[in-house]
């Protein structure tokens, strides 16, 4: 059930897709040639599109421009080179250097706080978890960085552990969410700003979920956010509906519209792409 909101996140991986997909076979185009394999040791650097490369055998170091490599149609170095400047779109005789970068940020924390509670759409009583803002925590990401420098270029990280991730990541997130809202906005007739509310809603959800797995307490919480029902009711009205009850299903899409100022008949046709038939 997840997958209510997790199919939506899986659109903020079209940002950064076509690169690696770049730089690998442009990997494979390097192999091909010199016969000796090549790992690529940095894929997202602050010069644009550079992707540095190690020749395994020889333990060199080079970095080349994406942006002259074509995937569709070239498939040999001899092709990049064509279209590339030697010195400027490739980088040869790089070097490895190390340096300390002391970084970190700061994490909202929560606390639960969790009651016994009558609920009228399932006419029993379940345990509601209420999740209460408690302050924020330091997170220390001090780390070394492995930069490589050579023909009056310097390659810097932009992974994870980069201190010009928050600038870069956040563009690149801004415009994942932006792809995202349109597609909501679009295929499901939602307004502007809640195309915009439910894709950074699911951003969220796909942090969290690809760095742990999630409580049950928190789906539910997601959910309640999306569709204005929880994830366990969901699944009871999905499970009723399987077996001929279509009451709990109808109140469920009628309650989700009311939250997403659709119509039940356009939040049905949610439940029927996003989640088929799965529970």
């Amino acid at each position: 059930m997840q997958r209510i909101l997790v199919l939506l996140a899986l659109s903020l991986f079209v940002v950064a897709c076509g690169h690696k997909k770049d730089a690998k076979s442009f990997e494979r185009a390097l192999e091909g040639q010199s016969g000796q394999p090549h790992s690529i040791v940095k894929l997202y650097t602050v010069k644009g599109d550079y992707v540095v490369y190690k020749n395994d055998v020889t333990g060199e170091f080079l970095a080349f421009n994406m942006d002259r490599w074509d995937r569709e149609t070239m498939t040999t170095v001899d092709q990049f080179m064509a279209v590339a400047v030697d010195g400027v779109d490739v980088v040869r005789n790089l070097s490895a250097n190390r340096e300390w970068v002391e970084s970190g940020h700061w994490e909202d924390v929560y606390v639960t706080d969790e009651d016994y509670v009558y609920d009228d759409f399932c006419d029993c009583w379940e345990w509601e978890t209420e999740y209460i803002y408690a302050g924020q925590e330091w997170v220390d990401t001090s780390h070394w960085d492995t930069f490589y420098y050579g023909g009056g270029f310097r390659f810097d990280n932009t992974s994870a552990m980069s201190r010009d991730l928050d600038t870069i990541a956040a563009l690149k997130e801004e415009a994942a969410e932006k792809f995202m809202a349109m597609k909501l906005k679009s295929e499901f007739s939602l307004s502007s700003s809640r195309a915009e509310e439910l894709a950074k809603l699911a951003n969220r959800y796909q942090k969290l979920e690809s760095a742990r797995e999630l409580t049950a307490g928190e789906k539910d919480k997601f959910a309640m956010d999306a569709l204005g029902v929880s994830m366990t009711q969901v699944e009871k009205a999905l499970k009723a509906r399987a077996q001929g009850r279509e009451q709990s299903y109808e109140a469920l899409l009628e309650t989700a519209a009311q939250v997403n100022n659709t119509t039940p008949e356009q939040i049905g046709r949610f439940f029927t792409d996003m989640v088929g038939t799965e529970i």
